[in-house]
């Protein structure tokens, strides 16, 4: 059976409620990343990009790790870039970087483009051990990945309450951790650095403050059922305001939306799966979206998304779905 993780996740068009600009975020159908030999049907894949507001192209579907073991994430990378998987998507906590960097080293470095993570500093850390927390783990993360520079490394969330809005000791924090991102950056450890689980008081208390890098994408959760929530939308025209490319995880609504009957009866529609149905919901609006599966069948199924299009009546039927609903952040509420 499917499963929908935090990382599991499956034209822009006038019905979408929030509909950033595609000279915001525009896809680009380009050439494949170079895949390695033998690849069975990377040769007819591609993976279009969205690019980040330094000029850094990044592949607009990426394969997620989460609550996999080293094992099961070497062996899930190995099958999505032979399907055409060229983004990779890790984290410190997800404790499977070694087998990530095992997996990947088997291909050339230009193959894929990978993310990694560094969890945000608990409440009461002082600013100067955040920053030198932040700091031992962004190098712990090139360790474990054997890699000399990601291409992009996200906050994994605010240093705040988990029910709140960011107030001024996690934004304190966050700046500690953020300031430690700038200097991996400007060391050439990671193409460009981004924020995820960020509401709209942290991306605001963060630009507060004199930053030398802007974060160039906020990874919240986002899927069907949340098109029409007030939170979420605030969230996303934030994000664009800033230029930071929202990017979606759980975008099958951990699970839920798999065996959905209004996704399963638009998906008979284009023979789809309800599960391509909500993948292809984000990347219609020009979003990022993180992906997870081990089979190759489900695997195929979300690269599946981008020689077929939504009629105007099933786009209104999905932007307006309210159920199911979540947050966008498990760290911060507005």
């Amino acid at each position: 059976s499917r499963k929908d993780t935090k990382v599991r996740s499956r034209t822009n068009h006038t019905l979408f409620k929030f509909r950033p600009s595609l000279n915001t975020y525009e896809m680009k159908f380009t050439a494949p990343l170079l895949l390695a030999a033998g690849a069975a049907t990377a040769s007819a894949a591609v993976n279009p990009t969205v690019t980040l507001n330094n000029g850094v192209e990044m592949p607009l579907v990426a394969l997620g790790v989460w609550q996999y073991d080293n094992a099961t994430a070497a062996d899930a990378i190995a099958k999505g870039l032979k399907v055409g998987f060229t983004h990779i998507d890790t984290a410190y906590n997800y404790y499977n970087q070694q087998g990530v960097g095992q997996a990947l080293a088997k291909f050339p470095r230009d193959s894929f483009f990978l993310t990694t993570k560094t969890p945000p500093c608990t409440k009461g850390t002082s600013e100067s051990d955040c920053y030198a927390q932040t700091k031992e783990q962004l190098a712990y993360d090139l360790t474990a990945l054997q890699m000399d520079h990601v291409d992009l490394v996200l906050i994994h969330g605010t240093s705040g309450d988990f029910d709140s809005a960011c107030d001024a000791d996690a934004c304190a924090l966050d700046y500690a951790q953020w300031r430690a991102y700038e200097e991996f950056y400007a060391d050439g450890k990671a193409r460009a650095i981004g924020v995820s689980n960020y509401c709209v008081s942290c991306l605001d208390c963060l630009y507060s403050k004199n930053l030398t890098v802007k974060p160039a994408v906020n990874q919240v959760q986002y899927h069907v059922g949340m098109g029409q929530d007030a939170n979420t939308q605030k969230l996303l025209t934030d994000c664009t305001s800033y230029d930071v490319v929202p990017q979606a995880y759980s975008p099958l609504g951990n699970g839920k939306l798999i065996s959905d009957a209004d996704l399963v009866k638009i998906g008979a529609n284009y023979n789809k799966t309800a599960a391509q149905v909500a993948l292809k919901w984000i990347v219609s609006q020009g979003f990022p979206l993180a992906t997870k599966a081990d089979n190759v069948e489900y695997l195929e199924e979300d690269f599946d998304l981008f020689s077929w299009n939504f009629t105007e009546a099933d786009i209104e039927t999905l932007t307006n779905k309210d159920s199911p609903v979540d947050r966008p952040s498990w760290s911060c509420t507005a």
